[in-house]
């Protein structure tokens, strides 16, 4: 049973539990979870990656209607509800870059694989794929003083836009630097860092 309690605190997710869940709520079908999860064991996956991708690679339909392809938008969103967590889908066009990639390091945001995607006065919202990892929540809330809300986010979603919203963020605070802030004042989400690595004013590395 996915549930939050201490038993359960600080572990990360596993196949054969999520396997089981998705069985137990009619979603996948007992074989096909089966055999899924003896393949995982006998040829093992990269550790880095997510069960949910594990699950997610394999196309089921979900056998409830409207037998939606199990892609990886449709089991976070099943996680999200399974633990009580909102899910949130991850849409740079909306976010404010440079504001959320202060709140914490690359470094300690890629340790535990969580992104923070919204903050104000008071609170920071945090995508995570590990409900049960609570570690970085309590050290983080200590740091910056601030509330955490956290949410549940696709895992490809949160690995791929914690290269690029840290590594734009970058390129703007060197761009900053090198122009004393002249013309990237006012950059502040993921489209207008995209339209500042089009005109030529980031690092070259960092115009993808």
């Amino acid at each position: 049973m996915l549930r939050s309690d201490q038993s359960t605190t600080d572990q990360v997710l596993d196949l054969k539990s999520l396997l089981g869940e998705l069985v137990t709520d009619g979603i996948v079908d007992a074989e096909e979870a089966g055999r899924i999860g003896s393949i995982s064991r006998q040829t093992g996956h990269h550790p880095e990656q997510h069960p949910l991708a594990i699950i997610a690679s394999q196309k089921w339909h979900s056998l409830r209607a409207p037998h939606a392809v199990l892609n990886m938008d449709v089991l976070a969103s099943w996680l999200a509800d399974k633990v009580g967590l909102p899910f949130y889908h991850i849409d740079p066009l909306k976010i404010d870059v440079t504001s959320v990639t202060a709140v914490m390091s690359h470094a300690y945001a890629t340790r535990y694989n969580i992104l923070p995607v919204e903050v104000n006065a008071h609170v920071v919202t945090i995508a995570t794929t590990e409900p049960y990892v609570q570690e970085w929540e309590r050290a983080l809330h200590q740091a910056i003083k601030l509330d955490i809300k956290r949410v549940i986010a696709n895992p490809i979603d949160i690995s791929r836009f914690l290269t690029e919203f840290y590594s734009l963020a970058r390129s703007v605070k060197q761009a900053e630097q090198a122009q004393k802030g002249t013309f990237v004042s006012n950059v502040t989400n993921f489209e207008q860092l995209v339209a500042l690595g089009k005109s030529g004013n980031l690092d070259a590395n960092d115009q993808h």
